[in-house]
């Protein structure tokens, strides 16, 4: 799958920041190559977006509802795509995504005290 070197770089580099813990910093870095692109390499980076704006939004501003939003958002804009697309193991990261947002779902609704931090999952390269 082509992309952009500068797109490439910011996939590696939100992946990065995102597997530290800095969701809106990942969010922000990804942001700025979806801007660039089109097709099905925008809609991934829209999906890794929505990911980690959505963990950023359970874990820094402790908002359940917004963040069940957005990793539902997230996983559903990640869901056509293949493991090993664009070089990520994406079956673990949305096999993941889909505990935090059961998570954050019960927490919405009072039946949980917020996400644990280790629930989000790492978004590995495919190997």
């Amino acid at each position: 799958m082509p992309f952009r070197p500068e797109t490439e770089l910011a996939l590696e580099r939100g992946r990065t920041l995102y597997n530290t813990g800095h969701y809106y910093e990942a969010h922000e870095v990804w942001e700025a190559a979806w801007l660039g692109e089109r097709g099905e390499v925008r809609q991934l980076l829209q999906g890794l977006i929505q990911a980690a704006a959505g963990y950023f939004k359970a874990l820094a501003h402790h908002r359940p509802g917004g963040a069940a939003r957005l990793l539902a958002a997230g996983l559903e804009k990640l869901a056509p795509f293949p493991e090993g697309f664009a070089g990520l193991s994406l079956a673990p990261f949305r096999e993941g995504l889909a505990r935090s947002l059961e998570q954050v779902r019960r927490w919405n609704e009072g039946k949980a005290s917020g996400l644990d931090p280790a629930l989000a999952p790492p978004l590995e390269r495919a190997g």
